[in-house]
């Protein structure tokens, strides 16, 4: 009975502990993904009252999160990162040529093809799918990459957060004057797309002028206080971002960002008039395009060894390549990125940016109405807000990536060591055998099995 008691007894410990494990994991696993409910929570918030963040709401997004919010982002940035990791990065021919390509140039060039494959399949004839939704996917795709999100998520996942701003400004800077003539470039033409071509290029100043006050005022003057004050005052600088958790702040300021976002999506009414099937589509097609251009940035960065030497074999190794200059055979060399600067290439090449694809589409297509204007935006939209959602997932698989390449590293060291350790012993123990022993013929391999052998007995 005292047995069975006792049995009892444990059983019901059990039963409560695992009752007090689930929730504190449920807990837990809450409180590691914080960022993604907050996203769910930005979103119902622009869902039902659209008119507080969006652009002229009550909160002026325009200012107090444009310029505000990504501010005090860059700002924080700036006093966390080293000059020297800055100044580093900004001779990196090989991560700017790798992450401007995939963002400026591959994505729109898949762009198109996905634009034609849906029109060549009857899409847009048989009204299935909006014509100007396909028309945004250009904008979409032709636009740089986003300003604040994706170097939030790369501290986050234990990325190059240094590497993602230096390609965060150079890609807003090339890309706001590249953006219009890639547009030009690949937009659609024929049928239902010639009644919503864009006006002709003298129509962008102001967007051009909008792009690089934004970018001056919310991005390179925040960061260059925050360096000035990191040089100026090392030791208080470390103590106000220890004591006020001020890394992460900028993950609650990144929620602000998606906040506005999502109140721009509904307030515009385009997301409720167009076609379902056409937004469907669209959110669909955003999600899917997200996980093949972040894996694209992958293997770009971090391609299999077996393909990098085989390309470098037809081109830094052949017999062209190893007569070009240095510097140049240095970038077109293929090798894989340290696995930090591969996170930063990741979120950096897939995103894109609402600062430039909402401006430039109002100011390319001024001539027409307000609805097709805001119906070219949706996608744009539609992307960025997915894109924050998809990334946060990243962060999650790019932390564990990293921790697991690190303990795997860690395990090498320690195994190295003690291999060495053991070798080191064996040599002083041959050392000291081959001493107490140098009369005997027999080999010191053998003296010292019977020596070690013997000792017990002694």
């Amino acid at each position: 009975m005292g047995k069975s008691g006792g049995g009892d007894g444990r059983a019901e410990t059990k039963k409560r502990s695992v009752g007090y494990r689930t929730p504190k994991r449920i807990l837990g696993f809450v409180w590691n993904n914080w960022l993604v409910l907050g996203f769910g929570l930005a979103c119902i918030l622009g869902y039902f009252f659209p008119h507080v963040a969006a652009r002229g709401g009550i909160i002026r997004s325009e200012y107090s999160i444009l310029y505000g919010a990504i501010g005090l982002i860059f700002f924080i940035n700036g006093m966390q990162l080293s000059p020297a990791k800055l100044r580093e990065h900004l001779t990196n021919w090989r991560l700017h040529i790798v992450v401007q390509g995939i963002n400026l140039v591959l994505i729109p060039t898949i762009q198109l093809v996905i634009v034609r494959i849906v029109i060549a399949a009857g899409g847009v004839s048989s009204g299935t799918i909006n014509a100007s939704i396909l028309v945004g996917m250009i904008v979409v795709g032709c636009i740089p990459t986003t300003i604040a999100s994706n170097v939030v998520m790369t501290r986050n996942a234990g990325g190059d957060e240094a590497a993602a701003i230096i390609e965060v400004v150079i890609g807003n800077v090339v890309g706001s004057f590249l953006s219009p003539w890639l547009i030009y470039a690949f937009l659609p033409s024929g049928g239902e797309f010639d009644s919503i071509r864009p006006a002709k290029a003298d129509t962008l100043g102001p967007m051009y002028a909008n792009v690089m006050q934004q970018l001056g005022l919310s991005v390179l003057v925040p960061l260059v206080v925050g360096q000035g004050l990191r040089w100026t005052f090392p030791k208080q600088v470390s103590w106000t971002l220890r004591t006020f958790y001020l890394a992460q702040f900028c993950s609650i300021l990144l929620m602000l960002v998606a906040w506005s976002t999502f109140s721009g999506a509904f307030q515009t009414g385009a997301l409720t008039t167009l076609p379902k099937s056409s937004v469907i589509f669209n959110v669909f097609m955003n999600v899917a395009e997200y996980i093949l251009f972040t894996a694209i940035c992958y293997w770009i960065a971090s391609p299999p060894e077996t393909l990098a030497r085989l390309i470098n074999g037809y081109v830094a190794d052949s017999r062209v390549g190893l007569c070009l200059p240095r510097i140049i055979r240095r970038v077109v060399t293929v090798k894989r990125m340290p696995k930090e600067l591969v996170v930063a290439v990741c979120f950096c090449g897939a995103a894109k940016t609402t600062s430039v694809g909402i401006p430039l589409a109002a100011s390319m297509w001024s001539q027409l109405d307000n609805f097709t204007i805001s119906s070219i935006q949706v996608p744009v939209l539609l992307y960025t807000v997915e894109q924050v959602f998809v990334a946060q997932f990243f962060t999650i698989f790019f932390k564990w990536w990293l921790h697991r390449a690190g303990k795997g590293a860690s395990d090498v060291e320690s195994i190295g060591a003690r291999e060495q350790g053991d070798a080191t012993y064996g040599q002083e123990g041959c050392v000291r055998s081959g001493e107490s022993v140098t009369n005997h013929e027999l080999p010191a391999e053998v003296m010292d099995g019977s020596v070690s052998r013997e000792k017990p007995v002694s």
